[in-house]
């Protein structure tokens, strides 16, 4: 008696999995939190922002900007991008900046030669308490402002 049980139990599980299955496909999955094809056309005079890219499912992005080669040592070039960029960011933004499109990654890490490239980083993260910005030390020579290759 008890193996009929069992049994009954075991066929019920297989012949009930896939409709589990299928039902757990259907629920409706929560808006994304991408940017907007309006902020990935996100341009100004000197910059033009290439890719964000989420870190993880955080909700959080790393905005990738190209930087005109013959401005690159305008802070006011970086500046103007990072108020458009992060304009509406309450929590965090993190904005890195490269001067040759081939360096600028496809993924949030990237490699030896893209962080040669790399002309500034700015973080902003209001639960860590941090907002900085530092520039690559060939842009900015104050070692207090500056990350050096």
């Amino acid at each position: 008696m008890s193996t009929r049980i069992i049994s009954v139990a075991v066929a019920a599980f297989v012949f009930s999995w896939p409709v589990f299955a299928a039902s757990q496909q259907l629920k409706p999955q929560p808006p994304s939190q991408q940017p907007s094809e309006s902020q990935l056309d996100l341009h100004g005079d000197g910059w033009q922002l290439v890719r964000s890219l989420e870190l993880g499912s955080s909700g959080n992005y790393i905005h990738f900007v190209l930087i005109d080669s013959k401005r690159d040592m305008d802070k006011a070039v970086y500046g103007a991008a990072l108020s458009k960029i992060c304009r509406s960011a309450t929590d965090f933004c993190r904005v890195r900046f490269w001067n040759e499109k081939r360096l600028i990654p496809d993924a949030v890490s990237f490699t030896p030669e893209q962080f040669k490239g790399l002309r500034a980083e700015y973080v902003f993260n209001r639960a860590g308490g941090v907002q900085e910005m530092r520039y690559a030390c060939t842009v900015v020579s104050d070692k207090n402002q500056c990350f050096s290759h």
